[in-house]
Order: C-alpha cells, then sequence, then structure tokens
C-alpha cells in the first residue's frame, strides 16, 4: 500500500515567494518502509536527500538549512511513526525530553 505525503513548505515562515501549486513536497513511501528500523534508516535516507532538493528549488542558499529543518520536521511529523521520528531525532540532535546525565570527574 502507497502512503503520500504532502506538507507544505515552512508553512510561511520561510521568506520565499508566496508558494504556489508546484511547490508543494510530494514524497511517496510505502508502508513496508516502516516494518524495521533498516527500512524506517533507508526511508529517511530518502526523504532527507528529497526535502534537500525540494528546498534547494525553492529558496537560496540563506535560507536552505531553514527550509530543510522545517519540512523534514513536519513531514516526519506526518507519517506519525515513532520509529521515524525517533530516527529523525538521533540524526538532528533534537528531542523534545532532553535528558542530562550526572558527570563524576573524580572532583
Amino acid at each position: 500500500m502507497k502512503k503520500t505525503i504532502l506538507a507544505l513548505a515552512a508553512a510561511g515562515a520561510l521568506a520565499a515567494p508566496a508558494f504556489g501549486a508546484g511547490d508543494i513536497f510530494q514524497f511517496a513511501a510505502e508502508t513496508s518502509d516502516l516494518e524495521n528500523t533498516q527500512s524506517v534508516s533507508q526511508l529517511y535516507e530518502r526523504l532527507d536527500m528529497a526535502v534537500m532538493e525540494y528546498c534547494a528549488d525553492l529558496v537560496d542558499e540563506p535560507q536552505l538549512d531553514a527550509c530543510h529543518t522545517q519540512v523534514l520536521d513536519a513531514v516526519v511529523a506526518q507519517f506519525n511513526s515513532a520509529d521515524l521520528m525517533a530516527r529523525h531525532e538521533r540524526a538532528t540532535g533534537a528531542s523534545d525530553n532532553v535528558e542530562l546525565a550526572a558527570r563524576d570527574d573524580g572532583v
């Protein structure tokens, strides 16, 4: 079964020209892409590259990182997959639940 994910680029947070119909990010994935750790990782890599290409066509260099981050965050969230979200958090270092580890310096 195919699932198509659509996300409007950055919801107006970018200083890009007004978005037209051709500016909608589209990405197709199979439900099997979420079956195991390896398939989730492969899906994430494909998604990451597709978002980067999309943003490179949409915005100029100074806005590229912001576009990539915002669109990737939005699209990953639309999958509603804990495994994909965890993979995204590992890749970006982002997490809503930050835990600080105690450090013993021997002092």
